[in-house]
C-alpha cells in the first residue's frame, strides 16, 4: 500500500505542481532489499515551496525526510515560513544535514535508514526514532564560492536543544565541506557534538569523496566514509562506497551500478556487505 502510494506520488505530484505557482525539489525513490528476509522501501527527501505573496519574497515550505518500510514510517516532517530563501522559522531542516549525506543514500537506502546516526543531525534522528519534533530557526547564504548554513532547534518532547553550522567551499574540480552540531539538555548542560569533515575531487575519469564522521552526540562510533563514482558508459556509472568504523565493529560497504534512464531518473542495483552480512538492493530513483 505504501509502496503504491509513493509510486503514485512520484509520478503524479510533480505534474500537478507544475500547473501552480509552487516548486518541488528533492528526491523520491522506491526499492527493495533482501535484508531481513526481503523488504520494500520508499524514500522521500523533498520540499514543496509555496509563494505566499507576489510583493514580498515570503514562502511556505513543507517537506519530509521519510522512509516507507513494512509496518513503519520513520520520518521527519518539515514546515517553515521562509524569507528570501535565507531565513526560515518553524520545523526547519538542520544545517548539519545539508552537506555530506550518507554514501548509502542512493544505492542502498535501507542502510542509509539503519545508519542514519552516522551522518544525520541528532535533531533528525530523534524525530525519526522517537518522534521528538524540534522547532527552530535557520539561516543560509552564499558568499562567492562559499555556502554557509546555520540552524537552531528546540525539542520539548526530546528534552534537548541543538545548534548546527555547515560550510561548503567549491574549488576548481574539488569541494570541501564541514558541519558541526552541538547538543545540550533543557538546562543547557552540554550533551555532546556531532561533526563531519569531507572533500570531493573530480579526477577526470572518476569522482572521489572522503569524509570523516564523528557522531558522538548520536552515541555512534567514529567512521571514515569513502565513495568513488566512475563511468562505464554514457548511461552507466559504477559506484563503490562504504563506511569504515572505529575498531571495525560496524563496517558497511558495497558496489552498485547506476543506470540513467534519463537525466532525472535512475535504476540502481547494489550489493553490500559488512557487519550486517551481505545484501542486495534495487532502487528506482527520481530527482527533481
Amino acid at each position: 500500500m505504501v509502496r503504491s502510494a509513493l509510486l503514485t506520488l512520484g509520478l503524479l505530484w510533480p505534474a500537478a505542481l507544475s500547473a501552480q505557482p509552487v516548486s518541488f525539489e528533492g528526491t523520491l525513490a522506491l526499492g527493495t532489499t533482501d535484508i531481513a528476509g526481503g523488504s520494500g522501501i520508499g524514500v522521500v527527501d523533498a520540499t514543496v515551496t509555496i509563494p505566499l505573496t507576489r510583493r514580498y519574497p515570503l514562502t511556505f515550505e513543507v517537506g519530509a525526510y521519510l522512509f516507507g518500510l513494512d509496518g513503519k514510517r520513520p520520518h521527519e516532517t518539515y514546515g517553515a515560513f521562509a524569507w528570501d530563501d535565507t531565513w526560515r522559522v518553524g520545523v526547519v531542516r538542520p544545517a548539519f544535514d545539508q552537506v555530506l549525506p550518507s554514501v548509502f543514500a542512493r544505492a542502498a537506502p535501507y542502510l542509509a535508514y539503519e545508519r542514519a546516526e552516522y551522518t544525520r543531525a541528532h535533531a533528525t534522528v530523534e524525530a525519526m526514532r522517537r518522534t521528538a519534533v524540534p522547532w527552530g530557526i535557520s539561516w543560509q547564504q552564499s558568499f562567492g564560492q562559499t555556502d554557509v548554513a546555520v540552524s537552531l532547534h528546540d525539542a520539548n518532547k526530546g528534552n534537548f536543544r541543538s545548534a548546527s553550522i555547515a560550510l561548503t567551499y567549491q574549488g576548481a574540480g574539488w569541494q570541501l565541506a564541514a558541519a558541526v552540531e552541538t547538543l545540550t539538555e533543557d538546562d543547557f548542560t552540554h550533551a555532546g557534538i556531532n561533526a563531519k569533515l569531507g572533500a570531493r575531487f573530480d579526477m577526470g575519469q572518476m569522482d572521489v569523496g572522503i569524509t570523516y564522521l564523528h557522531p558522538d552526540a548520536n552515541e555512534t562510533p567514529d567512521a571514515l566514509a569513502l565513495d568513488v563514482v566512475f563511468p562505464v558508459s554514457s548511461r552507466v556509472d559504477m559506484l563503490a562506497f562504504g563506511e569504515i568504523t572505529d575498531k571495525g565493529k560496524d563496517d558497511a560497504y558495497g558496489l552498485a551500478l547506476d543506470y540513467k534512464v534519463r537525466g532525472d531518473s535512475s535504476v540502481l542495483f547494489a550489493v553490500t556487505d559488512g557487519a550486517r552480512d551481505s545484501a542486495m538492493h534495487l532502487t528506482l530513483e527520481r530527482r527533481f
